[in-house]
């Protein structure tokens, strides 16, 4: 969960967008994804999202939720933005330089180049390596070794389509790196929109990887150079992605799954599995329609 400087109530919050109330009046402290919520969280529900029973304590939908208090709106992603705007603004740019308020141990050391935001942690025996950043809201654990150029937090690419051109989503949430995960250099990895992203404990990311906003990368996954993961995708413990492997958004690669190089990633992957191709299919039906290809220009000719 996110929290507010200060609780409100549901009522103020509706009346400051001027949208209607359905259900009693709570207090919140914070925002939170659905799955995450408690009865202190706010959260929004997408007009084609299932109508599912939520602890949270008031939801943002275009019709009522039930048993939660619920924030009509015929946009509730517009109305969510116009929310967090007034209620989580984006800090004032650091200045360069230790803040008083920062706690840094004695013994730390940092590359030339090395930029800590505001609410950040690193944990103990880290490596930052020069130019690395990492925006709010990031936090390292033991043992994480970050390359050259990495940065880590930055906005998720979220835009909403509305009348008026793309509307930007803010990004709320955080980025949590468990411990001994090494992230190469220039690697791209996104704080999440309203949750955290989250790379589980030993994950290994090479260079010039990007993770989207929302991404779940299981503990000991590797993704190879140049693989690039759409937003709120899952990758289970133990999997790994061979070079330049893309994946669509909202897609879950099952543990001990393996993609072979340039796979082009539409559709779950079950776990242990081996899928290949351009799109990702099983690895057996890859090689097939592989090998047949060579006869293609000949069963052309023939057909003409």
């Amino acid at each position: 969960m996110r929290r507010f400087a200060e609780p409100c109530h549901a009522a103020q919050l509706a009346a400051s967008l001027q949208l209607d109330l359905h259900g009693p009046d709570v207090v919140l402290n914070g925002v939170a994804p659905l799955d995450e919520a408690d009865g202190t969280c706010l959260s929004f529900l997408s007009p084609t999202g299932r109508p599912a029973r939520t602890e949270a304590g008031a939801v943002l939908a275009v019709a009522p939720v039930a048993g939660t208090t619920t924030l009509l709106a015929s946009d509730p992603l517009a109305a969510l933005c116009a929310l967090l705007a007034q209620l989580l603004p984006e800090a004032p740019p650091s200045p360069s330089a230790i803040h008083p308020s920062a706690r840094v141990h004695p013994t730390a050391r940092l590359h030339p180049g090395v930029v800590i935001g505001p609410d950040c942690e690193v944990g103990a025996d880290c490596e930052l390596f020069p130019n690395v950043v990492l925006y709010p809201r990031v936090r390292l654990g033991a043992r994480v070794r970050v390359h050259a150029g990495a940065v880590l937090g930055a906005d998720g690419f979220r835009y909403h389509p509305t009348a008026l051109g793309p509307l930007k989503v803010p990004h709320v949430g955080g980025l949590r790196v468990d411990d001994d995960v090494e992230i190469g250099a220039n690697c791209c990895v996104d704080r999440g929109m309203l949750g955290d992203t989250t790379i589980g404990r030993g994950a290994k990311l090479d260079n010039l990887v990007q993770v989207g906003h929302n991404g779940r990368i299981g503990a000991f996954a590797v993704l190879v150079a140049q693989t690039g993961l759409s937003g709120s995708v899952t990758v289970g413990d133990g999997a790994i992605l061979a070079g330049q492997v893309g994946v669509k958004d909202h897609v879950t690669i099952g543990a001990g799954a393996r993609l072979g190089a340039r796979s082009a990633v539409h559709t779950d992957i079950p776990a242990g599995e081996i899928w290949l191709g351009e799109p990702a299919r099983p690895v057996r039906d890859a090689m097939k329609i592989y090998a047949a290809l060579k006869y293609l220009p000949d069963l052309v000719r023939k057909l003409r």
